[in-house]
């Protein structure tokens, strides 16, 4: 639901539904006539304070689920972007034409994850070829490096090292593809919601205004709540998403050649 647009989502969940509520209860009001004689406002509060609770804890517990699943998402794809950084800096003990591999093994790495990888995930695939043939590519280009000496004997071991945390990072990215919450999650949200709009519905007041500002004003912060859950449902896809600007930051470092 998030690759819909997102003002889209934002009218219906904020304005559409407490409309559709509003217009539901004075309907209610007008031909029901115990509604207005609040009879069963006594056990309609008990009701609707038991239900209010429980779908609070299980919103909230959405969002912040989809939240702490969102920045995870954006944490890994800094620590993929690190390690890539990493891989250059190591580069500089080696001799200048496998320091040059190095460099451009990183930039094009760089370059496809933005330009192929990034719309690939935003459609919801896991992943892409070509990255797959840069690291291939990469991976060659590292076992050559010289180890002629003890230290860079070394550096080429932590270069082994780098190579293997990229990949993992990489498929740790690619794992959050798709990961957004199970349907019967979001079919036990909008049926809470329902209920406990339902019975703030039903709750009469005297003033049709103030029960009518109750009713809105908690659909208007259920839908806003639910909006947020959406937006940031899965990290790669919609208008709210994760981005490759640390991958960009190392074009931006690396993309020249050396001077």
């Amino acid at each position: 639901m998030s690759a819909w647009p997102l003002w889209w989502i934002g009218l219906v969940l904020i304005v559409g539904v407490p409309a559709v509520a509003v217009g539901i209860q004075r309907i209610l009001r007008r031909y029901w006539s115990a509604l207005r004689e609040g009879d069963h406002n006594e056990v309609a509060g008990f009701i609707i304070a038991i239900v209010g609770v429980i779908y609070a804890v299980l919103l909230a517990f959405v969002v912040i689920v989809s939240w702490e699943q969102f920045t995870s998402a954006a944490d890994t794809v800094g620590q993929e972007a690190s390690t890539l950084r990493t891989i250059q800096r190591t580069g500089v003990a080696f001799p200048g034409d496998a320091r040059e591999r190095i460099r451009a093994d990183v930039v094009t790495y760089a370059r496809t994850v933005i330009d192929i990888e990034w719309p690939a995930m935003a459609r919801g695939e896991p992943g892409s070829p070509q990255v797959a043939a840069v690291l291939d590519r990469m991976s060659a280009d590292l076992a050559s490096l010289p180890a002629d000496t003890p230290a860079r004997a070394e550096f080429v071991g932590a270069e082994s090292e780098r190579f293997n945390d990229l990949v993992t990072e990489r498929s740790s990215r690619l794992d959050y593809v798709g990961q957004g919450l199970p349907g019967v999650l979001w079919g036990a949200l909008v049926v809470g919601a329902v209920v406990t709009i339902g019975f703030a519905m039903i709750f009469a007041m005297t003033s049709p205004l103030l029960q009518t500002l109750m009713t809105a004003s908690l659909a208007v912060l259920i839908g806003v709540l639910l909006f947020v859950a959406v937006a940031i449902d899965q990290p790669f896809v919609g208008d709210v998403a994760v981005t490759p600007r640390p991958f960009e930051r190392v074009l931006l470092d690396f993309g020249s050649p050396p001077g």
